[in-house]
């Protein structure tokens, strides 16, 4: 699900492969947030979607969003996981779907599989935190879209995490890497950010409703570890440029990078770091 000259699907493998990992990143993110609102509900609040019979989820995982349609479709409505990976997602999402009453069906495939599926198929379309590996196909989503659809999409700020990204080309220079112009992690997050996200949409959707998810984890300093496993999971996202150059220089990399946070953390008595979020919620597609 990623354009090959930024992050490969074994570079989203890696990150998100595993089952308990992406729990507990989820975990750790609501713990430390400061937004105390479930960013789901924020995004279906006011909606009606008693009459949607068909949803699709592109990068779906285990189906964290699907959870909170709970209760909220057509009776026996069809829903769509479409992940690269699988890892226990297959089943995990299949189970839960089928304990809601609605029909599930998995599939282990990248995202451009929707360009296969006929025109104003689905009621409902979703990209939580996934549209930024594939926003090409924002315009396939529309054309898959029924003309009374939703898409919703949750994305980043193209500022995420800027508190200990700017470490990461420091660290590089460092141990002898001369450090790109912009890292790919942040490449990445400006692909389909909060503050681009509408000039992305508009041309492939009439209407388009943009709320702003303000956010920030903070780490107390005696809680830090915690927030140094919340980034042991993004490792493969946050040090792509290392590890696909010289990875034999990766312990000392993270060694120093560990240090630059800690010593932020015990300086300020905690580390905050940027969460900011916003959410698409898009209709009337265009012809």
């Amino acid at each position: 699900m990623s354009d090959d000259t930024l992050f490969s699907a074994d570079d989203i493998r890696m990150t998100y492969q595993k089952l308990h990992d992406n729990v507990q990143t989820r975990n750790l993110i609501r713990s430390y947030s400061c937004n105390r609102r479930d960013i789901r509900e924020v995004a279906l609040e006011g909606l009606d979607l008693s009459k949607t019979e068909t949803v699709l989820d592109l990068g779906c995982g285990d189906g964290f969003f699907i959870r909170k349609l709970n209760g909220l479709l057509a009776d026996n409505a069809d829903v769509v996981g479409i992940d690269i990976i699988d890892a226990g997602n297959t089943r995990t999402f299949l189970d839960m779907v089928d304990s809601m009453g609605y029909r599930g069906t998995f599939y282990q495939t990248s995202a451009g599989a929707i360009r296969d599926i006929e025109d104003v198929h689905f009621d409902l379309i979703i990209a939580s935190y996934s549209l930024y590996f594939f926003p090409y196909l924002i315009r396939e989503i529309a054309r898959i879209l029924k003309p009374a659809g939703v898409f919703i999409a949750l994305t980043h700020t193209r500022f995420s995490l800027q508190e200990i990204t700017r470490f990461i080309p420091q660290c590089l220079q460092m141990i002898g890497i001369e450090p790109p112009r912009e890292i790919k992690i942040n490449k990445l997050f400006n692909r389909f950010s909060l503050e681009n996200g509408r000039d992305k949409i508009e041309p492939y959707f009439s209407g388009v409703e943009r709320i702003i998810y303000s956010n920030n984890l903070v780490f107390p300093e005696e809680q830090i570890n915690d927030c140094l496993e919340y980034l042991r999971y993004k490792r493969s996202l946050l040090f792509k440029e290392l590890l696909e150059s010289e990875p034999a220089k990766y312990d000392r990399m993270l060694a120093l990078f560990h240090q630059k946070i800690l010593a932020r953390a015990m300086s300020d008595g905690k580390l905050q770091l940027t969460k900011n979020d916003a959410i698409f919620r898009c209709s009337q597609p265009r012809p």
